[in-house]
């Protein structure tokens, strides 16, 4: 079995509210049980086993003592497939390239969600996977949002396209302005990593956006500029919509 541990209140309870399939059980700490009754309820009510643990099984659980009191036991993470995505016909996409940091990848997830994304995309190679960190940091996102992983990236671009999709990279400065860019309104927004987007990534791009920047840095931390641009076009998009 190749079953995964989350930790933390919002990632368990999330799982719970909207997989429960995907949970096998809980472990906790019984001095929080009162604070846990939530969760202790859902797993009941699914058919769940929770298990009273001490604070030291958690942690080696969870692999951090950051678990707040709560680890859950789960089939590995459920990643979705891009073509059962697509057929749902969302409005929007979110692409990461080759983001590394988990809490980066988390709080993009979480932000994805937020804007009632259709999904993330990530390449398999050289990308965070969803690990329980990530899951930690989405604060439940994680089990809202669907999540792909592709082979190639520039592929899944051009493959975007022909259902309907154009690409907007997120850009340090030569892009167009992002609050006076006409974007189209099916969009899969394109964020790159770390060390930012590989160029053949932002050379498939249909259109390259940058946030205006005052100060003296170059660029955002990723899962920020990719927060920036997300509720800039649900702005747009909750401006547009019949009233």
């Amino acid at each position: 079995m190749n079953d995964r541990h989350i930790y933390g209140v919002h990632p368990v309870t999330e799982w719970l509210r909207s997989r429960a399939d995907a949970v096998r059980s809980i472990s906790y700490d019984p001095g929080a049980a009162q604070r846990l009754a939530g969760i202790l309820h859902l797993a009941q009510v699914a058919g769940i086993g929770t298990y009273p643990r001490g604070e030291q099984v958690l942690t080696d659980l969870a692999g951090t003592g950051r678990h707040q009191g709560v680890v859950a036991a789960c089939r590995a993470f459920p990643y979705a497939d891009l073509q059962q995505v697509l057929k749902e016909a969302p409005r929007l996409l979110v692409v990461a390239d080759r983001l590394q940091d988990p809490h980066n990848l988390g709080a993009l997830l979480r932000t994805a969600e937020g804007v009632g994304a259709g999904g993330v995309i990530l390449p398999k190679d050289g990308a965070a996977a969803v690990t329980a960190a990530v899951e930690a940091a989405a604060a439940g996102a994680a089990a809202l949002v669907p999540v792909c992983r592709v082979t190639n990236v520039v592929r899944t671009l051009h493959a975007l396209k022909d259902a309907g999709y154009w690409s907007v990279g997120l850009v340090p400065r030569a892009g167009l302005g992002l609050y006076d860019a006409a974007l189209p309104d099916r969009v899969a927004v394109v964020v790159g990593g770390e060390a930012g987007m590989r160029p053949l990534v932002a050379g498939a791009c249909d259109f390259k956006v940058a946030i205006p920047m005052r100060g003296r840095i170059d660029s955002l931390n990723a899962s920020v500029a990719a927060a920036v641009l997300l509720y800039e076009l649900l702005r747009r998009s909750s401006r547009d919509a019949p009233a």
